[in-house]
């Protein structure tokens, strides 16, 4: 038997190499996710778990992580690319997830050196069928982003950087009618919920919680800003510039999370007062939290020495009452100082803590990412506005001097709403402390992102670019403005109507103004909202409401506009009255004749005739000027709905019916006619 072999091109062998060499860098020089990252887990702890599409990630079923063939390289581009680009979202694992599932179906091993157009056209229906249409979207872009970037990489023998996803994005909130309105209500901040809290920080709260909350929704109102923004700003955040008109502005400096890294944003003219204060305030409640943080940096091996510290030196053994006044706990009555020790895991006898082996526990108890408190933004917790003592803005648990924290979303968010998590009304809101309810005596509810919905669409209203709005918001895509502005149609029209005049929507008003009233057929040839050319003018007929009623007798149609001046259309319709006297003749002739129905025949085009006469004249009066609008009444005219009415006439009789007077009404407006 001759000997075969299975023949690999270079660029294969090549691409193969990439990908295991790919592969290698990520698992051995790559730190994200930490040092100690234990590569051959399939579960990734605080970073992602490699399970297969469809499957709850929190399984512990080994089975259902994904294919030998393809794990590798997940976790490689998992970790090289949220090394690159981190995110909350971590998308990756939903294309990673499709598309191994994408080649599984297809029966071919799971490797990502099958991957093919196909294949992927695939995995996106896979994501189309089973996510929501927005996260099917950023699923569909992050299968577009992977398919570049192997290709670029040169991971892949096949080149699919000319695949694009196929799943739109959602569409935007900027619609119409009473659905839209209630879309837009609802991201909207109710006007009692912020007037109420404009009341809370006017009055000057003192509890820390309240000054948070209050202070917090203040500076959100300053500059449209997603809360975990606000809540990474460093204390020194502020600044002072004179704008090129000499006047000074004031502004924060933000780092923000869509897009526009380091970037000022300019607080306007009539917030800058309650945004200082609100800042100041801030600043105050969090000022001995940072002290704590800047000696923790700079003294860590040395007891941090609050008020209540007790007098001590550092090796003295301590008594439980002294160690709990070290630590902030509950001390005074023995068995609470024994139970503060016991709840913290440390030993509740006298004589055997000093506060260098508690400053130790301290340490231990530090956040995790200590000092950085975003390493990203270069915000350490000795210069962040936020940074906390642990519980200070609890209602229950006591204030510790030596552990720090930081709010968070949820944070804020838990104090502008009800929990309805919870089954007991034990949870109390801000607005709940104040006593305030709605207008229908049901509890106020506010989010945090309402805020920056309500400055967009102020923004929109007051005239602001699309790139100043943008900009303002921190978003590097103009388009994203659009979810934001919850402008009405009808504030949308007002808006375009006062820009141009002349491009109004509903009318033209200069012509009304000049002499009021005016006669109906004056109205009728008012400027109307859509329009279409005709051979003649053009038909201003509303298809909204009727089809057309007179197709190819426009001439006979009072919703036919003709405009002096036109040339063109004067000779067209010169040439449809030449012909109309042809046939207006023909018809006296066949009366003439005693021929069966020419009298229909005559009195058409008898009054067809006497209508192109009088629109000729009009156009050719040279005391009309250009650019003016003919529109002819026809009370004669044919109309199925006229014909209707009276036939439903008839089919009732005489009598004075409320139907009979309702028609008879209705004949008068329409006017008789050949219908």
């Amino acid at each position: 038997m001759a000997d075969i072999f299975n023949f690999i091109p270079k660029y294969e062998k090549d691409a193969e190499g990439n990908l295991l060499d790919f592969i290698s860098k990520c698992k051995t020089e790559l730190t994200v996710f930490g040092d100690d990252l234990n590569w051959e887990a399939w579960k990734w702890p605080k970073a992602g778990h490699f399970t297969k599409f469809g499957v709850n990630s929190r399984t512990n079923d080994d089975t259902k992580k994904l294919d030998d063939h393809f794990i590798d390289f997940a976790k490689a581009y998992f970790r090289y690319q949220q090394g690159q680009e981190p995110t909350g979202t971590k998308n990756e694992l939903k294309a990673l997830r499709t598309i191994e599932g994408a080649l599984l179906q297809s029966g071919v091993p799971a490797g990502i050196h099958n991957l093919s157009i196909p294949i992927l056209d695939n995995a996106a229906q896979l994501t189309r069928d089973n996510y929501s249409k927005k996260a099917a979207y950023h699923g569909g872009k992050e299968l577009e982003r992977l398919a570049k970037f192997v290709t670029s990489k040169k991971l892949i023998a096949t080149d699919l950087s000319g695949w694009i996803s196929p799943i739109p994005n959602s569409k935007d909130g900027n619609q119409t009618g009473k659905k839209a309105k209630e879309r837009r209500e609802k991201k909207m901040p109710s006007e009692e919920a912020v007037m109420a809290l404009a009341e809370i920080f006017a009055i000057n709260p003192t509890k820390p919680k309240d000054i948070f909350t209050s202070s917090t929704f203040a500076m959100t109102m300053g500059a449209p800003s997603r809360i975990s923004e606000v809540l990474d700003l460093p204390v020194d955040c502020e600044i002072e510039q004179f704008d090129s008109k000499g006047v000074l502005r004031y502004g924060w400096r933000f780092y923000s999370a869509k897009g526009f890294e380091g970037d000022i944003k300019w607080i306007p003219t009539e917030m800058v007062g309650i945004a200082k204060e609100a800042i100041k305030r801030l600043t105050q409640l969090t000022d001995e939290s940072r002290k704590l943080a800047k000696w923790i940096e700079t003294n860590p091996g040395k007891f941090y020495r609050h008020e209540s510290c007790p007098k001590v030196g550092n090796d003295q053994q301590l008594t439980m009452k002294e160690a709990c006044q070290a630590l902030g706990l509950a001390n005074g009555i023995k068995k609470r100082c024994i139970a503060s020790l016991l709840n913290c895991g440390l030993e509740q006898k006298d004589g055997i803590h000093t506060l260098d082996s508690l400053w130790k526990y301290v340490l231990s108890r530090q956040p995790k990412n200590f000092p950085w408190l975003n390493r990203a933004k270069n915000i350490k917790y000795s210069n962040a506005l936020f940074c906390m003592q642990r519980n200070i803005i609890h209602d229950q648990r006591g204030i510790s001097p030596v552990i720090l924290w930081v709010p968070r979303t949820n944070t804020f968010n838990n104090d502008l709403s009800p929990r309805n998590s919870l089954k007991s009304d034990t949870h109390q809101s801000i607005f709940d402390r104040y006593d305030y309810r709605g207008a229908d005596g049901n509890r106020i509810t506010l989010k945090s992102h309402q805020a920056r919905h309500l400055l967009d669409t102020i923004a929109q209203r007051g005239g602001l670019s699309q790139l100043e709005i943008a900009k303002w918001a921190g978003r590097a895509d103009q388009k994203q403005n659009r979810t934001y502005n919850h402008m009405s149609e009808y504030e949308m029209v007002a808006k375009a109507e006062a820009l141009d005049t002349s491009l109004t929507l509903f009318g033209s008003s200069g012509e009304i103004d000049k002499h009021l009233p005016i006669t109906i057929q004056e109205f009728n040839t008012l400027e109307k909202g859509a329009v279409h050319v005709t051979e003649f003018g053009v038909c201003v007929h509303d298809y909204t409401m009727t089809p057309c009623e007179k197709y190819r007798d426009c001439l006979n149609c009072h919703e036919q506009v003709c405009i002096k001046g036109e040339t063109e259309k004067l000779i067209k319709i010169k040439a449809r009255l030449s012909i109309v006297e042809q046939q207006f003749q023909a018809a006296e002739n066949a009366i003439s004749d005693g021929s069966a129905g020419a009298d229909r025949w005559y009195e058409y085009h008898k009054n067809t005739k006497e209508r192109l006469l009088e629109l000729v004249s009009i156009l050719e009066n040279p005391g009309l000027e250009d650019g003016a609008q003919i529109k002819l009444c026809n009370d004669k005219s044919f109309s199925p709905l006229r014909r209707a009415i009276e036939s439903k006439r008839s089919m009732n009789g005489p009598g004075h019916s409320e139907d009979t007077k309702l028609l008879d009404d209705m004949a008068k407006l329409l006017g008789g006619g050949l219908g």
